[in-house]
């Protein structure tokens, strides 16, 4: 099923829950669902050519509306005769805890379906065979895995410097498998009141498992799955052990598995360790900073379509960075086209070329954060006495 279908699916099953609970006079469980109703529109506007985006968001809105009004007490009758004018023996208007907190998660979690690919990310081929072998190939080859016994299971955790294209890699892999993208930040799961956050938690999970395929991806996963016996909060370690929960759901006995993990963090050594035990995130992937052929091929990526001087070679600017890493190469290409733009649009210059003089300019206002983050890296994993673990971290420091 292409996922557009997937999702009208979606849309469609809870269109007529929303309509049932209404009629039944649930006013609260139909809020629920037709707030759903508003979510699965935005998805499938994404999902749809320029020209049909407009009208079905505004739809999703509509939803919306109507959700508002039974919240507030009000019903917005909807011209598609959504609702009917008024509920029959409504039980209550009242909107439990619970639904409020799957309302939240519904409207906060970025459900995508990305169009990034592994081919339009620079290097890291052992890296991108390794999330193809955990991630997807469980999806796009189920009945060889079937055949051979291989369960498929368990998360990938990306560890690395910051800006060398952890969170990318976790899109493209949801693109090489036709797999919805659920992209968590963890402002989107930590809630100051006791309880609201491991809510969070459940909900998230539940809302991967509505879709026929699809890629949870934690982003810092160190900030909400940190060291238990680190944590003066006890909250903090109940959300630990429900996110533990809810990984150990997926790996029910019998049930096909719908929903693949990926996190990524900065700080490897400060993720819970129960997290990385086989099942759970049981596949550390290290992503380095860029090597030279990597480098190379950013600057041909970001550079295409921007008027670059015939003279500006992309081996050298390769070898001109050495030591950054991917997100400060593609800030030096934004930088390096800026300064023909001022020159043009202040001093109404002619248009010109981007020169190497200009790559070499913002090269040199440029400091790399890799230096301070390697040093680091390494104290802190030395002291956690996990050397062996973070070897390829460890390594890669040496040679940086």
């Amino acid at each position: 099923m292409e996922l557009r279908d997937e999702v009208k699916s979606q849309f469609d099953r809870s269109h007529r829950l929303a309509k049932k609970y209404y009629d039944a006079g649930n006013v609260a469980k139909a809020r629920v669902e037709y707030l759903k109703c508003a979510q699965f529109l935005k998805h499938l506007a994404q999902l749809s050519p320029s020209e049909r985006k407009r009208k079905i968001l505004e739809r999703s809105r509509k939803f919306k509306e109507i959700a508002d009004g039974l919240k507030e007490g009000t019903v917005k009758v909807y011209t598609d005769g959504v609702l009917p004018p008024q509920p029959a023996q409504p039980q209550t208007t009242r909107v439990s805890d619970e639904e409020k907190t799957r309302e939240k998660v519904m409207e906060l979690v970025l459900v995508e379906k990305p169009k990034l690919r592994f081919e339009d990310i620079a290097g890291l081929n052992e890296v991108k065979e390794r999330i193809k072998e955990a991630i997807v190939y469980p999806f796009t080859y189920p009945e060889d895995y079937k055949y051979f016994g291989v369960s498929p299971g368990g998360g990938i955790l990306l560890y690395g410097p910051p800006g060398c294209g952890k969170t990318m890699l976790a899109a493209a892999a949801a693109a090489e498998c036709d797999a919805v993208f659920i992209n968590l930040k963890v402002s989107d799961i930590k809630d100051k009141y006791v309880g609201e956050s491991e809510k969070n938690i459940k909900h998230v999970f539940e809302l991967a498992r509505s879709y026929e395929r699809a890629i949870l991806f934690f982003d810092e996963i160190d900030a909400m799955a940190g060291e238990r016996g680190d944590s003066g909060q006890g909250h903090e370690k109940s959300l630990v052990n429900e996110l533990l929960a809810q990984m150990d759901a997926l790996e029910s006995k019998g049930t096909p598995r719908t929903s693949l993990i990926l996190a990524a963090t900065n700080q490897p050594w400060s993720v819970d360790l129960a997290l990385r035990r086989s099942g759970r995130f049981d596949s550390a992937v290290f992503i380095p900073n860029p090597d030279v052929e990597s480098r190379q091929k950013l600057f041909e990526i970001n550079l295409r379509s921007r008027p670059v001087d015939k003279s500006v070679k992309m081996a050298a600017l390769a070898q001109m960075t050495e030591r950054y890493a991917s997100a400060e190469i593609v800030e030096i290409c934004d930088r390096a086209a800026k300064i023909p733009l001022r020159e043009r649009l202040r001093e109404q210059k002619k248009r010109r070329a981007i020169s190497l003089a200009d790559f070499k300019q913002s090269i040199d206002e440029k400091t790399t954060v890799l230096p301070a983050w390697y040093l680091r890296a390494v104290k802190e994993i030395e002291a956690s006495g996990e050397t062996d673990m973070f070897n390829e971290l460890i390594q890669a420091a040496k040679a940086y």
